[in-house]
């Protein structure tokens, strides 16, 4: 038993390190910091309406439209393909960046940029193929590190750079360029996937009991055990759409389930929109020719954010008790930074606010991701948080077609910001009615209200 526990760890660390790598170079990108200023300065010359109502949008509409079918096809293909396709996307989407001088062109830059987005799943959910369940903590904990110690590194990268005049905004996409192509380069160090969760399960890890508690007749488990003993592609479809269809009616049933996940997506859109908006509203606050610290904004987020969300997973709280409560207080709260932004012409005000809301925002929805995974098998934990994203991008298109794109409201950019404001309030209302009855329902049950829970009891509850 040992030495099998030594030969598995010895097997996560190795495969942990080239998908790391993978990570660490995709992520590689220090144009992104200064991509607004890129688009309206010299180089592109195109103006803030091109940019926010034109070019913009097409990334979000292209996230939301290919992402389920990537999730699907990296299942099917079994990951690597997919992971491949993650950095050739990227490469041609910088490559058109730098070629490209019309508002089409940057519009397929845009629709590119979406899908390589979407293709991110391949990256967080591999390792779950490779490793045994009792490493996917460790093995997750690997993986979205190097996604923040390569943003990390290239904010550091590109404030240097830009601030001491070594590269101009342009000549920064030819590194992104060279960053994309290193991580697909280094894929082929990266070994093939034989199984995936739902197209290529293996047979044991059909569980018959858990069938039968979900009200499946004997003949229902026969004929799935029939397809199971068969490899033929027809099938193994037909098996997937079970299994799926399976996994998501057990998650969306559970009324917590519903709850963190809802406000996981809703929360996401606000987030997003502030992500792809916030060089814009920043643009407004500076001259010409101020210089900008987007990178050193960027990094330093990063590493807080890293930290914030390393803390929250030491928190013993009862979050069943309280969750509702957290979530309202600081829907408010991420809406009060985002009024203060659509008022507020001071740089460095608008900068420590963007970290405070990045920070708040990835804390919280830390704690949506493992509260979540309490409540669902550890195989259904890829598909149900691409389901919470894919309603997050849905979300995001219709707040998108309304504000930005769609000649519904077509807003400035300062007003756009306000209505995100008032859309997290929202959120934070709908958050306090349900903590309200929460509360409420636990008072009159005369149940004793326990604030802090023990790791035993975390532990044992999960």
């Amino acid at each position: 038993m040992c030495a099998l526990i030594t030969h598995e760890e010895k097997k996560l660390f190795r495969i942990s390190q080239i998908l790391c790598m993978f990570g660490a170079l995709k992520e590689f990108r220090p144009n992104e910091p200064f991509i607004y200023d890129y688009l309206t300065g010299d180089a592109k010359n195109f103006t803030n309406d091109e940019v926010i109502h034109d070019v913009y949008p097409i990334a979000t509409y292209s996230n939301f439209a290919t992402l389920i079918v990537v999730f699907l096809l990296t299942d099917f293909l079994r990951y690597k393909p997919i992971l491949i396709l993650c950095g050739l996307s990227g490469i041609i989407t910088y490559v058109v960046l730098i070629l490209g001088t019309t508002i089409s062109a940057m519009q397929v830059v845009e629709f590119f940029y979406g899908l390589y987005m979407s293709t991110e799943v391949a990256y967080y959910t591999y390792i779950y193929a490779k490793v045994d369940k009792e490493h996917y903590q460790e093995a997750s904990s690997y993986v979205r590190s190097a996604l923040l110690v390569g943003r990390f590194i290239t904010g550091i990268i590109a404030q240097l750079l830009i601030t001491f005049d070594f590269l101009e905004y342009h000549q920064l996409n030819y590194l992104t360029v060279l960053g994309q192509v290193l991580a697909v380069i280094w894929l082929f160090f990266l070994p093939s996937v034989s199984v995936s969760i739902y197209f290529h399960r293996p047979d044991n890890f059909i569980d018959n009991s858990d069938h039968v508690s979900n009200g499946l007749n004997q003949s229902t488990i026969t004929s799935m055990d029939q397809l199971i003993t068969h490899k033929f592609t027809v099938q193994n479809i037909k098996r997937a759409y079970y299994l799926l269809w399976q996994d998501f009616l057990k998650a969306y049933t559970n009324i917590d389930v519903l709850k963190w996940s809802f406000w996981w997506a809703a929360a996401s859109c606000g987030y997003l929109q502030v992500l792809v908006y916030s060089q814009s509203i920043w643009n407004t606050c500076v001259e010409k020719d101020d210089k900008l610290y987007n990178g050193a904004v960027e990094a330093l987020y990063t590493a807080i954010g890293a930290l914030a969300v390393f803390g929250v997973g030491k928190l013993r709280l009862n979050w069943e008790l309280i969750g509702e409560i957290i979530l309202s207080i600081f829907s408010f709260l991420e809406a009060l930074f985002l009024f203060i932004v659509s008022r507020s012409y001071n740089i460095w005000l608008q900068y420590v606010i963007y970290i405070a809301f990045g920070i708040v925002y990835h804390t919280i929805v830390t704690v949506c991701s493992f509260e979540v995974a309490k409540k669902i098998s550890e195989d259904s934990s890829g598909l149900i948080f691409g389901i919470n994203i894919f309603l997050a991008l849905t979300f995001q298109s219709v707040l998108t077609f309304i504000v930005t794109s769609g000649n519904v409201l077509t807003l400035d950019i300062r007003t756009q910001f306000a209505v995100y404001g008032g859309y997290f309030v929202v959120l934070g209302i709908i958050f306090m009615i349900i903590a309200i009855y929460t509360i409420t329902k636990i008072c009159k049950s005369k149940e004793k209200l326990i604030w802090w829970v023990s790791p035993e009891d975390n532990l044992n509850h999960s």
